[in-house]
This record gives structure tokens, sequence and C-alpha cells, in this order.
């Protein structure tokens, strides 16, 4: 992709995008957790034309239409997320932040698949800088007790 388009999506994500870990429970999981990297692009339903031209740039991802009159473009995935990161990376203005945190994250998932604590701590750093973060569930902390409940059981 050329520099031009670079930026232009990496401007559109300054200000419709965003980036996020998500850590969903899972009892399957050995580290009780599911590990979720999600790059996303938004855009009023009537305007999604500019989203399917984003993902056509991108050559991945999927659109679909939220209940609130927005569309939204996700990229998901840690090789997928980490390219489309780093693609963005060098012209991305008000979430520069934001990339370099999901790209540490990515970079230790890459040596460490069990890095949980890591990644936790990673999310909620990402979380008191992203405008619209809710208050989320599955902080560091509650995967540290998590993990202290699993490894050292109380009988209560």
């Amino acid at each position: 992709m050329n520099k031009t388009t670079s930026a232009y999506i990496a401007g559109f994500f300054d200000g419709d995008g965003s980036v996020r870990i998500q850590l969903q429970p899972r009892k399957n999981s050995s580290l009780g957790y599911r590990i979720r990297i999600i790059v996303s692009f938004a855009q009023k339903s009537e305007h999604g034309e500019g989203l399917k031209w984003i993902r056509k740039q991108l050559g991945i991802g999927y659109i679909y239409s939220r209940n609130d009159g927005m569309d939204e473009l996700k990229v998901e995935g840690f090789e997928s997320c980490e390219r489309v990161l780093k693609m963005l990376s060098p012209y991305v203005q008000f979430k520069k932040e934001h990339v370099k945190l999901v790209l540490k994250a990515l970079s230790i998932l890459k040596v460490k698949s069990n890095a949980i604590l890591e990644i936790s701590e990673i999310s909620d750093q990402l979380s008191k800088i992203n405008y619209a973060t809710t208050k989320k569930k599955h902080t560091n902390e509650a995967v540290r007790e998590f993990l202290s409940k699993k490894i050292y059981p109380r009988n209560d």
C-alpha cells in the first residue's frame, strides 16, 4: 500500500477508529482467559462506503451493521492486527500510545503465549487512555485474583 493511502487510513483511524485488548473468561483455557486484539473503524451506516474502501485497501476484516445506526469494520487476530497497526503507526497522531501499547502486547505474546498478567496490565493501561472505555470487568486485578485462586485454591 502506498504512503498516501496508509496515511489517509491512519487519519480515519485517529478520528473514527479504535484498538483494544479484550480478556474473555474461558474455562477450557489453561490461562482462564482468551486474549483478543481488535482494530476497528466506525462510520454512520449511510456513509459506510468508506469502510468498504478501507477494507479493500487492507485486504482483511469484516464489516457489520450495529444496532445504533453505525457500521463497523473489524480486524481481529494477532497477526492481522499487528500488520494493520504497523502500517498505521508512522502516520497515527492521536492514538500513537494506543498503537504502541498493543504492539508491545503482541510482541510479548509472540515470545510468551501464557503472559496473561502482562497483557492484562497493558490492557488496563490502554483502557485508561481510551476515549470511550466503560468500566471493564476483566482487569489486571481480576486476573491476579483468578490466578491466585487457581494456583492456591482456598477452602472457604
